[in-house]
């Protein structure tokens, strides 16, 4: 009994011995494996905009570098509008992790930057001219105003007929104020100039043509400066600036023919006033219109003159159910009061 016991000790022992005897290299655990990254496909941005192709890249966590036409690389960002003409690595071609796609732009950073600038330069220009036009009165004070940038926005407006007036600001300042001209701007003032227009307030100049192109002039808009045909230096200038500046004005008819120096044509409708037969308004027969809803025409004062003042012919009507004609001819005056309007009927 004693010796087994000292034989199972002795057993216990040689095992715990060959335990602790075991070489460390068949103990230590084997190395992990390292984690590979795949490579990445590259993206087709041949033929797409700048900005495209970059979203692209992102969307694929590929890094890129924009080379020009000229194989210089850019430092500033292309806009996102110029195109890639090619890659590389092109298209389906494997990247491997770190590495960066080149793009190819369709132009050099120059010329890039320089078109950038000028699209900008553009859409401030875009925004330089504020006009507001109003259908009831003076647009400087006028409460019922529509805002305008351009004169193309002015002519297809629904109340465009109805606009009495317009006003303007240039960069924000009122165009009767002094403010900086543009080169192009500047070079309408100076064909004013020498066409005898008033440019002592250059930038006021330039202003009253641009808003000859906003609105039809008023009657008789040509000769507030003087009459025919020695007269209007300035109005004419400023009418032939006014026409080469919006010759698409639905009434560059009439810009035309101030700056040519051509008096109006007689008119064949008129309003109470003082006229001059042949010359404000047409020879011929003339009626008053009875008002809508009205009861005829009621105290209606007419007159025709001759050359010198005589009076012709005149007449006061307390009543006429169908409204007054008269005949005036060549070189007489004639003179309506509280009548209303006149058509040309013969």
């Amino acid at each position: 009994m004693k010796f087994n016991m000292i034989g199972a000790a002795a057993v216990a022992v040689t095992l715990l011995l060959a335990g602790c005897g075991t070489p460390a290299a068949q103990t230590s655990a084997s190395p992990s494996p390292t984690k590979s990254v795949a490579a990445k496909k590259v993206p087709d941005v041949v033929g797409k905009p700048f900005s495209e192709a970059r979203d692209l890249m992102a969307a694929a966590g590929i890094t890129y570098e924009a080379v020009g036409s000229d194989g210089v690389k850019f430092t500033d960002k292309p806009d996102g509008a110029v195109v890639v003409v090619s890659s590389d690595p092109k298209a389906g071609e494997e990247i491997q992790p770190g590495a960066a796609v080149t793009f190819k732009i369709d132009g050099t950073q120059a010329a890039v930057t320089a078109a950038a600038a000028a699209k900008e330069a553009a859409r401030v220009r875009s925004l330089r001219y504020s006009f507001k036009c109003s259908p009831s009165g003076s647009a400087i004070t006028a409460k019922d105003n529509q805002s305008f940038t351009k004169l193309q926005e002015i002519w297809a407006a629904p109340l465009f007929p109805k606009f009495k007036s317009c006003d303007l600001r240039v960069g924000g300042t009122w165009y009767r104020d002094k403010f900086a001209l543009e080169p192009d701007e500047a070079a309408v003032v100076k064909q004013v100039g020498a066409d005898g227009g008033d440019i002592s307030l250059p930038s006021s100049t330039y202003g009253s043509v641009l808003l000859l192109c906003a609105l039809p002039p008023k009657d008789g808009w040509d000769t507030k400066y003087g009459e025919y045909p020695s007269g209007g230096p300035k109005i004419r200038s400023e009418a032939k600036a006014a026409a080469a500046m919006c010759p698409d004005a639905p009434f560059v008819a009439e810009l035309v023919r101030v700056a040519g120096g051509v008096p109006p044509a007689p008119k064949t409708a008129m309003s109470d006033g003082r006229f001059v037969v042949g010359k404000d308004i047409a020879a011929g027969a003339y009626q008053v219109a009875v008002p809508s809803g009205a009861n005829g025409v009621h105290d209606c004062y007419w007159e025709r003159t001759g050359p010198q003042g005589g009076t012709i012919d005149n007449d006061f009507i307390t009543f006429a159910p169908q409204g007054p004609v008269v005949t005036v001819n060549p070189g007489e005056g004639f003179v309506s009061r509280s009548c209303g309007s006149w058509t040309k009927v013969g």
